[in-house]
């Protein structure tokens, strides 16, 4: 027993006891600051929860990595993902800090410690490739249920490490599930309501932006949404507002379906701008018009759109409900009290609009 060694070994433990005060930005569930050695904590857990899927990986070196990769932050904190590119000489500094950290350790253990950061930060080894995905993921699944301040960007979550929980399909159905998880939060913090008249400027700007570079947009949608409205053709206009900011607006409007159904509207344009999209707002929306819709009696709705995307709120291709001009699998229906018509779909002149 080297009593110099392992007073050397005690001295790096208190030392490393720094990384306890080190905090992040993220927030647990009772709203306090997370640390640096809470995440690292539940990246170890995280790694032994789910190692009966981790097949063929060295357990004890991931186990290791989780313990490791961010045990340079005790010297000088902890940078968040989102600042990081202000911080172009971060990993050789986190270096530097480590081999402080570490200078009253035995050679070994020294460079045991170093090889295992270095094979996480270069995502050497398969075991580092697996414990950076699950470092992402604890990262996305602590601000999801943290309580987090009112202005906490949500949406940073969903484009977040996606080159490393892409890898496995593991990692790509753990993910799918936790980002379910960022865009109710994201539309938590975002207010549904009907449109007022300061709104229309933004409406317009919103429109607009949301289809410029659209493939299959005539982008005159801005125009149709003023022209429906000029027209008194716009029963349901609602706008998305984030802290005070529209972001996102749906309209609806009668169609005529031969030979004389009434009650029936067509849905559209549906507008997000563009750095706020497929992160549930247009959903939200669509929820939102549906049941106002219902509340308004209405008979029935049609989309022309994705299939895939509409499908999800119970629309359908209906053979006999036709929009003259359009392949029919893009054309769809949902009824909402009685059968659905058949016949072909008329919409307002106001579609027409180019100015």
């Amino acid at each position: 027993m080297d009593i110099e060694i392992l007073k050397g070994r005690l001295a790096f433990l208190s030392e490393a006891e720094r990384l306890k005060d080190v905090l992040r930005s993220a927030h647990t569930s009772s709203g306090r600051t997370e640390s640096t050695a809470e995440h690292s904590w539940r990246l170890c857990l995280m790694a032994m929860v789910f190692e009966e899927q981790l097949a063929g990986l060295d357990k004890l070196k991931m186990l290791k990595l989780c313990v490791i990769h961010d045990l340079g932050e005790a010297i000088n904190g902890d940078i968040p993902a989102v600042s990081k590119q202000a911080y172009p000489n971060k990993s050789q500094q986190e270096r530097n800090d480590l081999l402080l950290l570490t200078q009253a350790l035995d050679e070994t253990l020294k460079a045991e410690i170093l090889a295992l950061w270095e094979d996480y930060e270069y995502a050497q080894s398969p075991e580092a490739r697996a414990v950076k995905a699950l470092d992402k993921l604890e990262t996305i699944l602590q601000h999801n249920q943290g309580k987090n301040p009112p202005d906490f960007d949500y949406a940073f979550n969903l484009g977040y490490g996606k080159k490393y929980t892409d890898a496995t399909p593991l990692f790509e159905a753990l993910r799918n599930l936790l980002d379910e998880g960022t865009r109710k939060n994201i539309c938590m913090n975002i207010t549904i309501r009907c449109e007022q008249p300061d709104d229309i400027d933004a409406i317009a700007r919103v429109t607009e932006a949301a289809f410029a570079n659209a493939a299959h947009s005539s982008h005159t949608e801005h125009f149709i949404v003023n022209a429906l409205r000029r027209a008194n053709r716009l029963p349901v206009s609602l706008v998305a507002v984030e802290h005070g900011v529209i972001i996102g607006h749906l309209a609806i409007s009668p169609v005529t379906i031969t030979p004389g159904t009434t009650d029936w509207y067509g849905l559209g344009p549906v507008s997000v701008s563009p750095d706020r999209q497929q992160q549930g707002i247009g959903s939200a929306l669509m929820n939102a018009a549906l049941a106002r819709l219902r509340h308004l009696g209405a008979a029935g709705c049609v989309v022309l759109g994705e299939p895939a995307y509409y499908g999800r709120f119970g629309f359908l291709a209906q053979a006999g409900l036709r929009l003259p001009g359009v392949p029919p699998e893009y054309f769809q229906a949902l009824a909402l009290a009685g059968e659905i018509p058949e016949g072909d779909v008329q919409y307002h002149e106001a579609f027409e609009a180019t100015r």
